[in-house]
């Protein structure tokens, strides 16, 4: 047999979890032949001398629906050996939409996901209305790599209250109409349903998000509809997940899960969540019970970039920063200096203990830049003065151009995460790619997952690791051709050198329509990645091939 594509001279790493051993990998019509010392010519082969040859890995949070519409690689996800990913996340898809009302879709992206709206716009007007010609157009749209697309809740929830939407409760007869659209858009591909309660994600204008007021009854009626049509997924960003994960919000939960009878999850989760410990023991007890309630888990340390100019995730919790954040450069500025708008702006300071850790990331003047890279907390202590008054004041001075970051502690015990990351309630995470773009790039994930947890630390083995990354999402999402290396399963494949796979250095590139910049991380030591049997990355460069599918899930 002549094979489209040999991987020679491998170390494979299949995972299942079993020990990795040398070997070849074949590939024929986009899935895989044969494994082991394989015999027969190739139209090409690749001798990887000795590198490891792992399943594609599998990204079970991102928001690349609008980074799609120009960018079919999604950026930077392959180059870190992702082969497929899952979108509509936090109740935001680019569908259902009303032509006359793209614009709002468009602005509830660039608010809550931190997506340009310039780009958006450029892509519009839409070629769709529903869902279901909405997934046509991405199965005919270029990929270069896989995707599985959900319903989100506020396109939903928008279509059919409109306005409203953001003002009040659903009535029974709007709830019908939901779950209609909900069972329409599964009946056409969609493998999930996903929604957000979160007070911190907020509209282009600081509105709370449509999916806010949906009330137990709208949720439990979209749930069924999932249960009646065997959706696999059922997401929700907690009300309660900044404090910690309350009781209202477990039972809510638990309740979804009983009646979807689907995989419940949520975004986001580490050892900085306050309660993470009970949360973690709630969702193990959930699963030991028969519920499927996951969280993906966050494996890098924290961190986030804002400025004053706009509303950032950090404050939207805060009444005054939402208020503040509709005014326009100049009276912002004057704001910081009145004493009044000072103290209202500081009472958030009260209860968010993360802004200990604000630093000064890129500063805009010679004065300012020569507090970069410090502590807000120490500025504060030198002059005699709070945190706030640093942060107002060097915002001040730069315009409102100051970069500030977030960041964990760099010494920090990982035991914590250590045990949540190897729960069976948890997925290693988190990218939340194509979002966020100038404030967190976490598409490096898979990389510093390898670097830091299986080379640096060893608290996961080389096996341990490649399951985390790709059979176990697998089994959670219903891929049952992907995540492993098994004849004639999809022949998604990345190759990595286990003695040097890392993210490399943070970087600024101005590549998004409009003239957006967003920030990214690229990848050393993964040379190649293979979607359905075609190489995407080639010597670490993108190949612009476009093999991608959207894919779905197994029902339940």
């Amino acid at each position: 047999m002549t094979y489209d594509l040999v991987v020679r001279n491998a170390l494979i790493v299949d995972g299942t979890g079993r020990k990795a051993y040398p070997g070849d990998v074949a590939v024929k019509d986009g899935r895989i032949a044969a494994i082991g010392e394989v015999q027969g010519d190739a139209t090409r082969t690749i001798d990887v001398g000795g590198q490891v040859v792992a399943p594609g890995f599998i990204d079970a949070h991102t928001h690349y629906d609008a980074q799609l519409l120009w960018d079919p690689a999604a950026n930077p996800t392959t180059v870190h050996g992702v082969t497929t990913i899952l979108a509509g996340n936090c109740g935001y898809t680019l569908a259902p939409v009303r032509s006359e009302d793209q614009g709002y879709l468009m602005g509830l992206f660039a608010a809550a996901e931190e997506i340009p709206k310039k780009a958006l716009e450029l892509q519009g007007p839409f070629p769709w209305q529903t869902f279901p010609e909405y997934l046509e157009f991405l199965e005919r749209s270029p990929l270069g790599l896989n995707v599985v697309m959900q319903i989100g809740h506020s396109a939903l929830r928008r279509w059919v209250l409109g306005d409203e939407s953001l003002e009040r409760e659903s009535t029974d007869e709007e709830i019908a109409e939901m779950v209609r659209l909900a069972e329409e858009a599964f009946d056409a591909g969609a493998s999930g349903f996903s929604s957000s309660h979160a007070p911190h994600q907020r509209g282009e204008h600081g509105e709370h998000i449509p999916t806010f007021l949906a009330s137990e009854k709208e949720m439990f009626a979209l749930a069924d509809a999932a249960r009646r049509k065997g959706v696999r997924l059922f997401s929700l960003n907690p009300r309660s997940k900044r404090e910690g994960i309350n009781e209202e919000d477990r039972e809510l939960f638990a309740k979804l899960a009983d009646i979807s009878g689907a995989v419940v999850s949520f975004n986001d989760f580490g050892m900085g969540a306050p309660n993470w410990e009970t949360t973690l023991e709630f969702m193990e007890e959930q699963q030991a019970a028969g519920r499927q309630i996951y969280a993906v888990a966050r494996c890098q340390r924290p961190e986030t970039r804002f400025t004053l100019k706009k509303l950032s995730a950090v404050f939207a919790i805060s009444e005054p920063w939402v208020e503040f954040s509709k005014y326009d450069p100049a009276q912002k500025i004057e704001f910081l200096k009145d004493p009044e708008w000072r103290a209202k702006l500081t009472e958030i300071w009260e209860s968010a203990n993360f802004l200990a850790m604000v630093s000064v990331e890129k500063a805009t003047t010679p004065d300012t830049e020569k507090l970069e890279g410090r502590l807000i907390t120490d500025i504060a202590a030198e002059r005699g003065c709070t945190p706030a008054d640093v942060m107002f004041d060097t915002a001040i001075a730069d315009e409102l151009g100051t970069f500030f970051r977030i960041s964990g502690p760099v010494n920090v015990d990982e035991a914590p995460l250590e045990r949540i990351l190897k729960s069976r309630t948890t997925l290693v995470g988190i990218s939340d790619g194509g979002a966020h773009l100038q404030t967190f790039a976490g598409g490096d994930y898979t990389s510093y997952f390898l670097q830091h947890w299986v080379r640096e630390t060893g608290r996961f083995t080389l096996e341990e690791g490649v399951a985390a990354l790709s059979s176990e999402v697998a089994e959670f999402m219903g891929l049952d051709d992907r995540g492993t290396i098994e004849v004639d399963k999809a022949a998604d494949l990345v190759v990595f050198d286990p003695a040097t796979v890392a993210p490399l250095a943070l970087e600024t590139l101005d590549d998004i329509p409009g003239g957006g910049s967003r920030m990214t991380k690229q990848a050393q030591g993964m040379p190649y990645v293979i979607v359905n049997g075609e190489v995407v990355i080639d010597g670490g460069s993108s190949t612009d091939a476009v093999p991608g599918q959207v894919l779905e899930c197994a029902r339940t």
